[in-house]
This record gives structure tokens, C-alpha cells and sequence, in this order.
């Protein structure tokens, strides 16, 4: 038994189809798509139908994660256009604005956890983040007390994403395996990651993939698909985090949003400061 489990895309179409070339070559038997395809990048229409086209086998099953929830939620007429507020969430209104309404309907029909039974009475589950929610996620360091909290007890594995920080971890019979991410490493290793799962002799044995991918063109789409300008300006954010393999819009939301919402500063001016000394350090950020 293969399994094949990947997520955190986020609109990186290039490091997509280079690691389902790779999927494809690996031939499993089940793959696992564990959320976030869409948003915080520059391509996620053709992610999402992508990613559409593979679940149309009955081996593929795919889940929406929290990038998919602040896209549904861009449908609230209350929400302001214009303004502050507004800038602060131009990358998710691009994302919105590029989908389709059958496109947005797909996306709301999504589940948010699988399970199945697999070869040898083995539990395979899978959600975005943990069985906290789907943005409450669990990091290499996570101490091992917090993890009963978090996962599933009666699954042999259990699979996530969210934080883009791949692990392998063992609690008690349960394999956590942390898939890292396809479109946004946040480990300082730029390469796209997804995880092998292979069932043998009663065990599962659990590989993290690490694949290079042309992230020139991947650089290029954020130019050529408009995400930058209309993205707004936290959009040269995302661009560093897929240049540094870390995370940058967290850092810059704790260091500026208050006081670019009571105007002490721009959106525009505040990105630029904060990208002339970037903070590359990690450690279990809250995701933005």
C-alpha cells in the first residue's frame, strides 16, 4: 500500500506540476490532498482545477483547508472594498476575484478531514492542521503531552499540512507524518515537499520528498498573473517567503498591522521597511 499526501499549494502552479510528475512516477495507490491549494500565490484558478482533474479518480480525495475558508469568506457583502481593512486582504480578494462561481461552489463542497481503512485494518486520517481546527497546527517541536489534543488517538497515521514545517513523529501507535509544503516551504529549504507513505510488514514507512522545481517561472507568475500589483502590496510579502523558504506575513502582521489600520503608516511603506530587514528566523509563527 502507497500513499502519496500533499497540500499547501497556495497558487504555486510550477512546484504543482513538477511534484505530481513526480507523484505519477511514484505510482501509489492513494493520494491525500490536504488543503490549502488556493490563495497567498499568484496562480490558484489553475491549481484548483488542476487538482480538480485528478479527484475525478476514486484514489485521489481532497479536503479545504484555512486558505480555502478566507476565500469563501470574501463572499460577505459586509466586507469593505476600499480602505485599510481592505488592503489588508487584496492578496484573498485577487484569489476570489480569479475563481469562477462553479469554481467557488467546488471549493465550498469540500470536505475538511478524511479517514479510510487501508490494507492491514490500518486507519489512515487526514486534515488541514489537527483535530484542533484548521489553524491550529502541530510543529516538530511541538511537545509530545499537547499531541493527544491534536490528532486522532485510533489512527496508525495521521497526516497534516499548515504549518509548511515537514516532520515524522511517532505518539503511542500513531505515525504523525507533517506533509510540508508543495508552494511555500517555511523551513528554509525552498524545494517543494510532500510525503510517501508505504505500508509494509505490518509498518508504516514514511519518507518526507524534497523536489526541485523552476522557481524562476514560479517567480515569473507572480508578475504575468497580475498577482503583483493587485495583489496589494502585502503580495512583495508572499514573493520573499517563496525567495526565502520562511515565513514573512506573520512577522509583518504583528509588526504593523495596528498601526497601519489607525494610518501611522502605509501598506506600501510598511512592506518596503520591512523587507530592508527581513526576520528569517522560525519558530511556530501563528500562520497568517
Amino acid at each position: 500500500m502507497k500513499i502519496a499526501a500533499l497540500g499547501d499549494i497556495h497558487g504555486n502552479y510550477q512546484a504543482l506540476i513538477t511534484v505530481l510528475d513526480h507523484v505519477d512516477r511514484w505510482r501509489p495507490d492513494l493520494v491525500l490532498v490536504l488543503g490549502d491549494i488556493i490563495n497567498r500565490g499568484p496562480r490558484s484558478r489553475e491549481c484548483l482545477h488542476l487538482i480538480q482533474e485528478r479527484g475525478k479518480s476514486s484514489a485521489w480525495h481532497i479536503i479545504k483547508g484555512n486558505h480555502e475558508g478566507y476565500v469563501l469568506n470574501m463572499e460577505d457583502p459586509a466586507l469593505p472594498h476600499s480602505g485599510m481593512e481592505y488592503e489588508l486582504r487584496r492578496v484573498i480578494h485577487f484569489t476570489y476575484e480569479t475563481l469562477s462561481s462553479e469554481d467557488i461552489q467546488a471549493v465550498k463542497d469540500l470536505p475538511v478531514q478524511i479517514s479510510q481503512e487501508t490494507a492491514g485494518d490500518q486507519l489512515v486520517w487526514a486534515c488541514h492542521a489537527s483535530s484542533a481546527g484548521d489553524r491550529i497546527g502541530i510543529y516538530p517541536d511541538t511537545p509530545g503531552l499537547d499531541l493527544p489534543g491534536l490528532i486522532n488517538t485510533d489512527a496508525n497515521l495521521f497526516l497534516v499540512g499548515h504549518t509548511h514545517q515537514p516532520f515524522i513523529r511517532k505518539w503511542e501507535k500513531t505515525t504523525i507524518i507533517n506533509t510540508g509544503s508543495v508552494g511555500l516551504p517555511f523551513d528554509g529549504d525552498t524545494r517543494a515537499s510532500y510525503a510517501q507513505l508505504t505500508y509494509h510488514n505490518q509498518s508504516w514507512q514514511a519518507e518526507i520528498v524534497r523536489i526541485d522545481y523552476d522557481q524562476k517561472a514560479a517567480e515569473d507568475d507572480f508578475y504575468t498573473s497580475g498577482f503583483i500589483p493587485e495583489g496589494g502590496s502585502l503580495a512583495d510579502l508572499i514573493l520573499a517567503e517563496l525567495r526565502l523558504g520562511w515565513p514573512q506575513l506573520s512577522k509583518w502582521f504583528r509588526r504593523y498591522e495596528t498601526a497601519v489600520l489607525v494610518g501611522e503608516i502605509s501598506p506600501r511603506e510598511a512592506v518596503a521597511e520591512f523587507l530592508l530587514n527581513p526576520n528569517i528566523e522560525y519558530k511556530n509563527p501563528d500562520l497568517a
